[in-house]
């Protein structure tokens, strides 16, 4: 991973993060939906499933931040670009 755009580094870690986080979220889905576990072990499969979403909530909260602030220098950056064009006729 190159290191020339800490925010595309930042999106690609979460991007890493989440998908795997998605796929055991998508099997303890499955596990609650069978009706034949004991209840103790259904209670610890749903507040896994319960950690599993926080955690995929922030990640959620965490890529829009990094949208937020490439969207800002983004926009910083043209109006330099726009300011200079306009010095320089």
């Amino acid at each position: 991973m190159a290191h020339q755009d800490p925010l595309r580094d930042i999106r690609h870690l979460l991007h890493e993060l989440a998908q795997p986080l998605a796929a055991v979220t998508g099997l303890v889905d499955l596990l609650l939906l069978d009706r034949q576990l004991d209840a103790e072990i259904f209670e610890d499969i749903r507040m896994i499933s319960e950690k599993l979403d926080q955690v995929l909530e922030i990640i959620s909260r965490i890529r829009e931040i990094v949208r937020a602030h490439t969207q800002a220098l983004e926009e910083e950056a043209l109006t330099r670009t726009a300011h200079a064009l306009s010095e320089h006729p």
